[in-house]
C-alpha cells in the first residue's frame, strides 16, 4: 500500500485497509483484556503488522508516517500480503 499512496500515517492507512479487507475489519470487535476496552481488534491488528515489518526492516515511521525501507523489488509484494 505505501508503494502505491507514498507516506501514510496509521490513521490514513486504517480506511485504505478497511476498504481492501472489510471482511477483517469488523468495528464491532473490540479488543478487550480483563474486561477493559482496547479499541477495535483489527487495529490492533494492523499495528502489531506494522510493528514486525519495522522489525524486520521493510518500513520505517517518520514524522509520523510509514515509510518504505527502501524500493526493493520484493518489498512491494511483502506489504500488499
Amino acid at each position: 500500500m505505501l508503494d502505491k499512496e507514498g507516506p501514510l500515517s496509521t490513521q490514513a492507512l486504517h480506511p485504505l485497509i478497511q476498504e481492501i479487507h472489510p471482511d477483517l475489519c469488523d468495528d464491532n470487535v473490540d479488543r478487550v483484556i480483563h474486561g477493559v476496552r482496547f479499541g477495535k481488534k483489527w487495529k490492533h491488528a494492523v499495528r502489531t503488522a506494522q510493528q514486525q515489518l519495522k522489525r524486520n526492516g521493510l518500513i520505517n515511521l517518520r514524522d509520523g508516517r510509514w515509510v518504505l525501507a527502501t524500493r526493493g523489488v520484493n518489498q512491494g509484494s511483502a506489504l500488499r500480503g
